[in-house]
């Protein structure tokens, strides 16, 4: 009965919790870029943002692995982290040209229509079941990258 209690109350607590981290990482997110700041500045303040909502992608499918029963696989979490380190990667490495590939990456794995110009019948990379759980925080992430294009 106990453990009933936790694994429901978890349940209850957790899409709370949840919330409040993409609404305190939707309040950072929409900082803009501080005019005093030179041209490299303002470049690793735009990656860094997206960066961390990255982050925030990885770190849900992390925990929804976790949880019991587990949401995701652990098939699809590890995509999941593959493909965040794979664009941490390309931002870490293009520090000028990072966002057309970033933006095409993130098209590529979700195929979000704001994403492009005209969408085409696209199957994403991502598994559906990641996707259908992560989905306000990969929009967050579209949200994020659309700003600081």
């Amino acid at each position: 009965m106990r453990g009933f209690l936790r694994s429901t109350a978890f349940a209850f607590v957790a899409p709370i919790i949840a919330g409040y981290m993409a609404l305190g990482l939707y309040v950072v997110g929409c900082a803009k870029t501080p005019p005093a700041l030179t041209p490299d500045a303002q470049i690793a303040f735009q990656a860094t943002r997206v960066v961390k909502a990255l982050d925030v992608v990885r770190d849900a499918a992390i925990a929804a692995n976790d949880m019991a029963p587990p949401k995701l696989t652990t098939n699809d979490t590890r995509e999941v982290v593959q493909w965040h380190k794979t664009v941490v990667q390309v931002i870490q490495v293009t520090p000028n040209g990072w966002k057309p590939v970033v933006k095409m990456s993130l098209y590529v794995a979700t195929c979000d229509p704001r994403l492009a110009p005209k969408p085409e019948s696209c199957v994403p990379q991502l598994p559906k079941a990641a996707l259908a759980q992560l989905q306000p925080y990969m929009g967050l992430v579209v949200l994020v990258l659309l700003e600081v294009m």
